[in-house]
């Protein structure tokens, strides 16, 4: 594949996966995709700082910090004392959270369900395939960044 071939795939690439991340619009009270993202990101982790989250999710602090206290505010996180350093806090899923992040996870794995149903059977070996070498991609270009190929975001 040539350089003129990759950046129009990597174009095409990034239209549709705009346009299917505008059409997974949550509801109005629902979670954005940079919440679920962050959710996905502490859920793996278990605990983590807010500063290695803004890094693992590519949010500058002042943004992570608006983010954290929306979740915070709706029940969906809670905060803990570092115990390894005092000056830090960690960021941990409350049981409102779990159940959120799967509802939210559910919604959108059944819209792209739906969508993977209009693809030909032997297309879908093909999507198959670039999304694990996509997932690959991701994670290798993510440091610090937790395993995302066992939990769908």
């Amino acid at each position: 594949m040539t350089a003129a071939d990759r950046r129009d795939l990597a174009g095409r690439l990034a239209f549709v996966v705009g346009t299917i991340n505008r059409r997974l619009r949550p509801p109005a009270d629902g979670l954005s995709h940079v919440a679920v993202s962050a959710l996905s990101s502490i859920s793996r982790a278990g605990a983590v700082r807010p500063g290695d989250l803004a890094r693992i999710e590519g949010i500058a602090a002042p943004g992570m910090t608006r983010l954290v206290a929306d979740l915070e505010q709706r029940g969906l996180v809670v905060r803990t004392a570092d115990a390894h350093d005092r000056r830090s806090t960690l960021l941990s899923l409350t049981a409102t959270g779990e159940r959120a992040l799967q509802d939210a996870r559910t919604s959108r794995s059944a819209w792209v369900a739906g969508l993977l149903d209009e693809v030909a059977a032997d297309d879908l070996d093909a999507v198959e395939r670039a999304v694990t070498a996509l997932e690959a991609a991701l994670l290798a270009a993510t440091p610090g960044a937790p395993d995302r190929s066992a939990q769908p975001v």
